[in-house]
């Protein structure tokens, strides 16, 4: 019963907020080719780069806002162009990069800050608050569904993903559609970013790779969907999955599983069982 009151449903919506976005974010990403693994480390470095414009420069929401969005369009540009353009495998670019934002946030907040790495958002939080996170959900999924079902560009992403070359003979620009679809990734990924660092206040910075721990969540959220995709369209599957996945550590927590080591270690089943079950679906559509 604690699961269904109405403080703790709206958790579950705040928490899964994050992963949504994020993960609608991957959705136009990864569907068009490109495994970019360094959206975790992208979302860290951005989220200090808005909160140190918001808090510490002055700027307030506007600079929050503005300049998180503008950081993650500006960086997973960079991680797509260096697959595209160098013809590298695209989660290899994504590793290096992610490396290269990680050292960059620690060495770069180091340098600006005395004693301590962490930027704190504490005057510009008030989007992290319900109903803010609901209303920012249900915009997320309206638009997310219409860029991705109902957009030509949806549709020319998903053809250059699953075959370039009939793409390219039916006059789809590859290495145009792959940015594009990268930009509009971005985009839902730096709102989720905005939202979380107002929830949470902070995006900690990390090394050696700890930036994948911050998508992991959304990572199964994508696989969760993927391997529902021939029964319910992607972007309903985030949205379900999101709270279905937000639900699951919930339930784990009011049990007082304790985080950090059995709940990672069903999230990991999870993301095994979604993955085997979306190779038997595409084993099937090729056959």
């Amino acid at each position: 019963f604690k699961l269904l009151s109405p403080g703790n449903i709206q958790l579950l919506i705040t928490q899964s907020v994050f992963s949504a976005f994020i993960s609608w974010g991957m959705m136009f990403i990864f569907s068009s080719g490109i495994t970019d693994l360094s959206i975790g480390a992208n979302c860290i470095l951005s989220a200090n780069v808005g909160i140190l414009f918001a808090e510490y420069l002055g700027w307030g929401y506007p600079g929050l806002i503005i300049m998180t969005i503008l950081s993650v369009v500006i960086f997973e540009q960079i991680t797509v162009h260096c697959a595209v353009t160098l013809k590298i495998p695209s989660w290899i670019a994504g590793l290096g990069m992610a490396l290269v934002m990680e050292s960059v946030t620690t060495a770069g907040l180091s340098a600006y800050l005395s004693g301590t790495n962490i930027l704190r958002l504490d005057k510009y939080r008030a989007l992290g608050k319900f109903p803010a996170m609901l209303i920012a959900l249900v915009i997320g999924f309206i638009i997310a569904s219409i860029v991705s079902d109902r957009a030509a560009i949806g549709n020319n992403i998903r053809a250059v993903g699953s075959s370039p070359h009939v793409a390219e003979a039916m006059g789809i620009n590859k290495k145009k559609t792959i940015l594009l679809g990268a930009v509009i990734g971005a985009l839902f990924i730096g709102v989720g970013t905005i939202f979380q660092a107002s929830y949470a206040g902070k995006f900690i910075p990390v090394s050696g790779m700890g930036s994948l721990s911050t998508i992991f969540n959304a990572l199964a959220v994508v696989l969760l969907s993927g391997s529902f995709a021939k029964y319910i369209s992607t972007s309903v599957g985030v949205l379900l999955g999101s709270i279905l996945v937000t639900s699951i550590f919930n339930v784990l927590t009011l049990l007082g599983v304790p985080s950090g080591t059995w709940q990672q270690i069903l999230l990991g089943a999870i993301v095994i069982a979604c993955g085997m079950i979306s190779g038997v679906r595409t084993k099937g559509v090729v056959k």
